[in-house]
């Protein structure tokens, strides 16, 4: 059985009948992936990730922290692993990363169908004003590439600046603004004329931490329930309810 640490689980899952383990991933909020103090809809990682451990008799907790803090406590072995992270050489020496489970887009938004011809990469946005949200790391690419960067507390305020003509583009994970736009919404006048260009699709993963009790058979357990998912539909469906495609519906 593995252990699950002193974490206070939020939207923990009811333990499945039967014979079962229990498992604790520390989740860092980031809407609609993972969303912290909601028990309806918790965020399509979360979601897929419960799914894929109840089809193994596991029940996972999800306690929510900032991001530094939940790598540490995945990091020394006081939960089991990281709801998700990206894949990067030194992190081997910690952890175990599980099959794909899921992309982080970065795309460009715009009202104007020339915006996004003319942009293929960062670099090719010098002359625009281009929005970003607080605290996410693009404002450093979209700095460094000489943008003119308007930073906002939120997608609704970009898009609102954007209707507005205010700015020329905003840059964002599709994530969060595909969410904002396909299921919120919030009565936005002209939302609908808003389209994307995606830039870049990373995978991103599942990781365990190579300190907890039989990290391997865990891994094992959760790339098998990821896969029967896949196959049954369900983790499409999952996705469905936040606006998100699958990768094969992109």
């Amino acid at each position: 059985m593995w252990s699950y640490g002193n974490a206070q689980a939020q939207n923990a899952l009811i333990s499945p009948p039967g014979k079962h383990h229990t498992v604790t991933l520390a989740c860092n909020p980031f809407p609609p992936a993972k969303i912290a103090n909601s028990t309806t809809k918790p965020g399509y990682d979360v979601e897929i990730l419960r799914a894929a451990f109840a089809s193994r008799n596991i029940t996972l907790l999800t306690p929510f922290y900032p991001w530094k803090r939940a790598y540490f406590l995945a990091q020394s072995g006081q939960v089991d692993g990281l709801c998700s992270c990206s894949y990067l050489p030194e992190r081997e020496t910690d952890f175990l990363f599980s099959d794909i489970l899921g992309h982080v887009r970065v795309a460009l938004y715009a009202t104007r169908d020339e915006i996004l011809k003319s942009v293929d990469d960062l670099e090719d946005a010098k002359s625009m004003t281009v929005g970003v949200v607080n605290g996410y790391n693009l404002e450093t690419a979209a700095r460094i590439a000489d943008i003119d960067v308007v930073m906002a507390n939120s997608e609704t305020t970009l898009v609102n600046l954007l209707l507005s003509k205010r700015l020329d583009a905003v840059l964002s994970f599709r994530a969060p603004m595909d969410y904002l736009l396909n299921v919120e919404k919030n009565d936005i006048p002209g939302i609908s004329t808003i389209k994307t260009k995606t830039l870049s699709n990373d995978p991103y993963y599942s990781c365990i931490t190579r300190k907890t009790e039989h990290a391997d058979m865990l891994l094992k357990e959760l790339n098998t329930g990821l896969s029967a998912i896949r196959q049954s539909g369900l983790y499409d469906s999952i996705l469905g309810k936040y606006g998100i495609l699958s990768e094969l519906s992109q």
